[in-house]
């Protein structure tokens, strides 16, 4: 990985990658896999509950300077003042938005066979 710093003065093109935000592990920050109620981290193998997982941001943009094209990832908690709160804040509030407006299959067909059809 290259840890070298710039600072880069540019437009945004594109966004590359819609998900910008994913399950961390506590102790080294590596995307952690979630299975059924437990998390498990593949790079330094710790384990928790996956309710309890933190979330971290990872915003990719295609970016231009001048005549150059860049691509640039921006990892972490930098980003909390750009969103405005952190990333598992994000991540509750997406989440609880999703269950309110999803309906079960079931729920909906039931609700349109019990429906009374329209007399002609």
């Amino acid at each position: 990985m290259n840890r070298r710093r710039k600072f880069l003065l540019a437009s945004v093109l594109a966004l590359q990658n819609s998900s910008f935000i994913y399950p961390s592990c506590q102790k080294c920050f590596s995307r952690i896999i979630l299975v059924s109620k437990r998390s498990n981290c593949p790079k330094c193998g710790c384990t928790g509950e996956s309710g309890n997982a933190n979330y971290r941001y990872k915003l990719s943009l295609k970016v231009a300077e001048s005549n150059k094209l860049f691509v640039i990832t921006v990892f972490g908690s930098c980003l909390d003042t750009f969103f405005g709160l952190t990333a598992t804040g994000l991540h509750r509030i997406l989440k609880a938005t999703l269950d309110k407006v999803q309906m079960p299959v079931t729920s909906y067909s039931n609700a349109l066979t019990t429906k009374e059809k329209p007399k002609h």
